[in-house]
This record gives structure tokens, sequence and C-alpha cells, in this order.
């Protein structure tokens, strides 16, 4: 169930008459003035939410190559960015962006315009390097050994934030998850918002280490972090047309199946590297995912 508030005149000449007073006290138990709707963008049959990908890539850079990529002027739709644009950026940052060029190259999608469209990303442990270090100098120096682009860089919404600037978005751009289930939790935020049917779409960008990054001591410069392979996933996603041919992600309620692995950014990242038709997991924080390259018309109307 969906929720649409009331329109701007409605309420403001509901306040101005004389049951205004009505109208501010709560009559019942969870009052609201939020009008419920319901949305028919749901697979009646299983309450599933499906989407065309218009386009995708799994990016894996090791760890030591990241610096140099945050030096390099990264393309978008034909124009780079500036040389400081990635400064202060997380590596994952950089990885998840560099991501997005890829799929926006190799699919044909330099030419579209994004200023509606939306940005769910969830890159897992952000900062983790950077903020021992910061602890570090904090304890010895205070509040003047922190760096003010710590926060900003170094946040769950940086990543989303970053993407939004990079392709000039307008539409809502969300960090979610940060954790080890975040790749499935940022599915579901995909599908709940594009279920909604408002947006024309929504780029997905999941990172994460591969194995893990053990930061370096923060009390021994020579230190340095341990060796890992950052792993990037980007997806455009659009509400499909009828007869589309083609992948499709789908993101359903309820459960899917006993004999379903749970989604991970590392099986997420290899189904789309090694090309396979079909996938499906369930999804760690509830429901089920599928992933379907077949290329066989589907008919589905959001």
């Amino acid at each position: 169930m969906l929720f649409q508030p009331v329109p701007r005149g409605e309420l403001a000449e509901g306040l101005a008459s004389p049951t205004r007073d009505a109208l501010a006290k709560p009559t019942r138990k969870d009052f609201s003035r939020v009008k419920p709707m319901h949305s028919s963008s749901l697979d009646s049959r299983g309450q599933t939410a499906r989407c065309r990908v218009a386009g995708w890539t799994a990016y894996r850079v090791a760890s030591a190559d990241l610096p140099s990529l945050r030096q390099q002027p990264l393309v978008l739709q034909g124009t780079p960015l500036a040389p400081s644009f990635l400064k202060h950026a997380d590596e994952q940052t950089i990885a998840g962006l560099t991501a997005v060029a890829k799929v926006l190259r190799e699919h044909g999608l330099e030419d579209t315009d994004f200023s509606q469209w939306g940005v769910i990303a969830s890159p897992r442990f952000l900062g983790r390097a950077a903020l021992a270090v910061a602890l570090s100098r904090f304890a010895a120096e205070g509040a003047w050994g922190i760096s003010p682009h710590l926060i900003p860089h170094r946040s769950l919404h940086a990543l989303s934030g970053t993407v939004s600037q990079a392709l000039k978005i307008h539409g809502p751009n969300y960090g979610v998850g940060g954790g080890i289930d975040g790749a499935a939790e940022a599915l579901l935020a995909a599908s709940a918002l594009l279920a909604n049917d408002e947006l024309p779409g929504l780029w997905v960008v999941l990172t994460g280490y591969d194995p893990e990054l053990v930061p370096g001591d923060p009390l021994d410069n020579a230190a340095q972090p341990s060796a890992a392979n950052c792993m990037a996933v980007a997806l455009a996603l659009i509400p499909p047309g009828k007869g589309h041919a083609g992948p499709v992600l789908s993101v359903g309620a309820g459960e899917g199946g006993c004999d379903l692995a749970d989604l991970t950014l590392e099986q997420f990242a290899d189904t789309l590297a090694n090309g396979e038709p079909l996938a499906r997991w369930n999804l760690p924080c509830g429901g089920w995912a599928a992933w379907d390259d077949t290329e066989t018309a589907v008919e589905i109307c959001l």
C-alpha cells in the first residue's frame, strides 16, 4: 500500500475553514491526513515487482590500482569530470562511479537524460580504513586532527550522492544497507521505488571488497591495508513495456524457496560477469530476487 498526500490547495482550504481545530487534532489512534491508495504496480499473482535492465556491468579492480583511478579524469556522457571531483572520494565510490561509466559506454546510454532518475547505492562497510586512521588522530589531536571531508565522503550516502552529482540527477538518491546484506536491501529498495511508477529509471550501484579489506595499523605509518579486490555492480533499471526481450530483474515478496542461496554481492557480480541467463536467490532481509536474461519476450505492465 502506498500513500498519497492531501493536495496543497485542499489542505490550505481545510485549515482556513471553521473546522481547522478538528483537522489539527487527532480524532482517533494513529490519525493522519495522508490518504491511502492502492498501487497496481505489483504483479497481483505473487506481488512481484519487475523491471527492465537497460544496462549492467560487474567490475573488479585491485585495491592497489584505486589511487591511479582517482587521478584519471572519468568521462561520463562525453564530458570529463573535473580532476578534483574524486579527490576526497572513498575508494568504493571511485569503483562504483567507474562501473556506471562502463554501463553508459557499453550499453549505449551516453545520450540518455538522467535528470529525473533516482539512485540507490549500497557500499559495504564504506570508509573503514579511513575511519581507523581518523579515530587514531582524534585520540591524539582532538577534533583538529579530523578532515572535514570525512563525513560527506565516507558515509553511507556518499556513493549515491556522488553518482547523482556526476549524472546531474534530480530524483531521489539513497544509501541503503551498508552491511553484509546491503545488496539484498538495495534491490528491495529499488523495487519499491520503481513499483511506484513515478520514476523513468533508477541506478542501482553495489560495491564491496573481496576479500574484506583489513585496515593497516593507524599507529604505524608504514603499515598498509590488506590486498583486496573492490567489486562494483551497476544496473540501469527502467519500468518495462510490453513485449520486451532482454534482461529482467524481478523482486518478490515471500519465500523464494528453501533450495535457493542467499543473495550476496559476490554471487550477483559473478552472475553478471559470467553471462548466466538465469539466476534466483533468497533475500536475507526478506523476499527473493531473480535475474532473467534468456532473451525471451516477456509481457510486463508495471
